[in-house]
């Protein structure tokens, strides 16, 4: 097959450097405050300078009027300052806010769907594919924040011993994943981002504009509870950074549905399709998020979103021969001639979603039909974060899944796929004749 490729050579950078190297706009990850970059707020270092208003217990924030001859603040004892903090929530943000922009996808999904072991095999798996295939750097942007979707991966993919069964956790609705700050006079909750520095690396057309080419990518891990309907207040407005994704990406579990159930017991003895665990009304999470973005960014009722929606059709390897498609071959193309980096397959994937769409009219319209009433343009991937069947834990119940045998399909379609078709350039698509 040829293929037409638009390579990141033949783009235009996203802006012509101007010398400044910082970013006109920061948009906090923890409370998507704006703000300019000479707002930001430094975390003081003096054991004395304790207490914060905001953040309790910790350093105080400070706006600086001192600073060292490389730019450090320096605090009220005259201790220097390297941390930067948001002027309005008092969170840690690293430095790397004020010198790329930040993209941020937000995952929906029922509780139990899988939202977790999706993230951890997205990163995962890009951390590699991008890598290797096209000249792409994608790293921890804060490893402390990403402290728990680290440990995830390491769980599924790094664990000391791959033969050793590992429990398949659920997302709690509070803990490592959340954050309580002291805001208008009341305590708020607010979630931990994870973030992920995205720039061209050596071999990439544009390796010589790194920070200008660079990205950050902005990810969150909400329990499914939180996208119950009369969960979005204002001291858990832990879902509203919907309202500020330039995509929205949505987990259908098709094992919560009996319908897709039925479909499945033919072909597949997945435990959560032969036992099913559950039944999840998924539409209605749907729903509640639709709402939720048009209460935020003030769309009437009838307003379809302008961002785009993928929808995420879980735990593939067990309805795939429900498709006439082949779900295990990655929809990305060789290096076509002259180029020295892989193209995702625009053509192919878009040919699946439109397989994808089919099916679930047919075993579960509402989805579609939800879906399609919240968001202008809508694509229908197909994903499975380990490739294979859990298994059931016969001591405390639950799932397991044997390391070894995690083999993901897909998951790094959706930011593949949305960088390709809906950014700069950075990564580059084909489309075949």
């Amino acid at each position: 097959m040829t293929a037409d490729i638009a390579s990141p050579s033949s783009k235009r950078l996203p802006s012509k450097d101007d010398g400044n190297p910082l970013v006109r706009k920061v948009v906090c990850p923890h409370c998507w405050r704006t703000f300019k970059p000479e707002e930001v707020l430094w975390v003081s270092e003096h054991e004395e300078l304790v207490g914060d208003p905001i953040v309790k217990d910790e350093p105080i924030r400070f706006l600086p009027t001192r600073f060292t001859l490389d730019g450090s603040a320096i605090d009220a004892r005259e201790m220097v300052c390297r941390t930067l903090a948001c002027p309005e929530c008092h969170l840690v943000i690293p430095r790397l806010l004020l010198e790329n922009p930040i993209t941020f996808f937000s995952l929906v999904g029922s509780v139990g769907s899988g939202k977790s072991n999706f993230l951890a095999a997205m990163t995962w798996e890009l951390r590699r594919v991008l890598a290797r295939q096209f000249a792409i750097t994608f790293a921890d942007a804060d490893k402390e924040s990403n402290w728990a979707l680290n440990r995830y991966e390491e769980l599924l993919f790094l664990p000391d011993d791959p033969e050793r069964l590992t429990v398949l956790e659920k997302t709690r609705t509070q803990g490592d994943l959340y954050r309580s700050v002291r805001l208008n006079g009341q305590e708020v909750q607010v979630p931990k981002p994870f973030l992920f520095s995205m720039h061209p690396a050596a071999g990439h057309p544009w390796e010589k504009h790194r920070r200008r080419a660079g990205n950050i990518v902005c990810l969150y891990d909400n329990a499914g509870e939180h996208y119950a309907v009369g969960q979005d207040t204002a001291v858990s407005p832990v879902t509203r950074h919907l309202s500020k994704a330039k995509v929205l990406m949505f987990l259908f579990d098709p094992t919560q549905d009996p319908r897709f159930r039925e479909k499945c017991r033919p072909i597949s003895r997945d435990p959560q399709v032969v036992e099913p665990l559950h039944t999840i009304r998924q539409e209605s999470i749907l729903s509640e998020a639709a709402q939720r973005v048009r209460k935020h960014t003030g769309l009437s009722t009838y307003q379809r979103h302008n961002a785009p929606l993928l929808v995420l059709v879980a735990k593939s390897d067990v309805w795939a021969p429900l498709v006439q498609a082949d779900l295990t071959k990655e929809p990305v193309l060789p290096p076509a001639a002259g180029s020295p980096l892989s193209a995702v397959d625009m053509e192919h994937v878009e040919r699946v979603s439109t397989l994808v769409r089919q099916l679930l009219l047919d075993v579960s319209p509402e989805i579609v039909t939800t879906a399609e009433d919240f968001c202008e343009e809508v694509l229908y991937i197909p994903v499975s974060a380990l490739g294979v069947s859990p298994q059931k834990n016969p001591e405390a119940g639950g799932l397991v899944v044997r390391p070894k045998d995690i083999h993901p399909r897909w998951v790094t379609v959706p930011i593949l796929y949305a960088y390709a078709r809906w950014t700069q350039g950075l990564i580059h698509g084909a489309k075949g004749k």
